[in-house]
């Protein structure tokens, strides 16, 4: 029987290095790719650690042969049943101080890179029927977040990339879907705030706390399962109620 294979996009980080471990409890092996080869390989050897097999692969979500390179990573006798695209890059600036380059990376490493890796895999017949495609989204790819003007524009289109992949590819039984993060105390987000604002803004959203890495992890896992067979196109959004608290109607008492 072929070994079943998941391959996760940006393991190294926060987000990335959870979903690849929690695929790798339902998979006989996982590809680990990443820019940063040694942080892959943590992901890889936490994996290992287990029971479950698993490589660490260097590769630049921005290079045009990115693609190319992690497909030629996968062993021939296997199937990819499971790939997650956990990749993104932000600027923070105000719009009419952001360059192109900025936003031509945000697309490169996103919306592009995710794309070319989905076809690349579909066509050199790794992907199978069944086989579950997940894009780590956002809410601001229509809740747009000030000053992130190529963040907001690069998951937008990962989102049009999502729902037309799922269209298309849905008579091939290949499910393709985005699970769309709330805010989540990644180790990017305790670098740019500091660990005391962070602690002080956890109060005050919804459920009174930050999301976790694991928490979107377990969704991946979801998706990615028998458990979502019939599920394709979707956005599950993982936020806490943040989305849907973003507007507060101040109640006054008319006595």
């Amino acid at each position: 029987m072929p070994e079943q294979t998941a391959i996760v996009v940006g393991a190294g980080g926060t987000i990335g290095g959870a979903s690849a471990r929690a695929l790798a409890a339902d998979r006989d092996a996982v590809l680990c790719v990443d820019l940063d080869l040694q942080r892959a390989e943590r992901t890889a050897t936490a994996i290992r650690a287990t029971g479950t097999s698993a490589s660490a692969f260097q590769a630049d979500a921005e290079s045009a042969d990115f693609a190319t390179l992690v497909s030629g990573a996968v062993a021939a006798d296997s199937e990819v049943t499971a790939v997650v695209h956990a990749v993104a890059y932000e600027e923070h600036v105000p719009s009419e101080q952001a360059s192109l380059s900025s936003l031509q990376r945000s697309f490169a490493v996103g919306p592009l890179a995710a794309f070319a890796l989905f076809r690349e895999l579909l066509t050199a017949g790794h992907l199978v029927r069944g086989s579950a495609l997940t894009a780590i989204g956002s809410l601001h790819a229509s809740q747009p977040f000030a000053n992130c003007l190529a963040y907001n524009a690069a998951h937008g289109a990962l989102a049009q990339v999502v729902r037309t992949l799922a269209h298309e590819w849905a008579d091939r039984g290949i499910r393709v879907n985005a699970v769309v993060p709330g805010w989540i105390r990644t180790d990017a987000e305790v670098t740019f705030y500091g660990e005391e604002f962070l602690d002080r803004a956890a109060g005050d959203l919804p459920l009174g706390r930050f999301g976790t890495a694991e928490d979107i992890a377990a969704s991946v896992q979801f998706l990615s399962s028998e458990h979502a067979s019939y599920i394709s196109g979707s956005f599950l959004t993982v936020d806490g109620a943040l989305s849907v608290s973003l507007a507060r109607l101040t109640q006054e008492s008319d006595t």
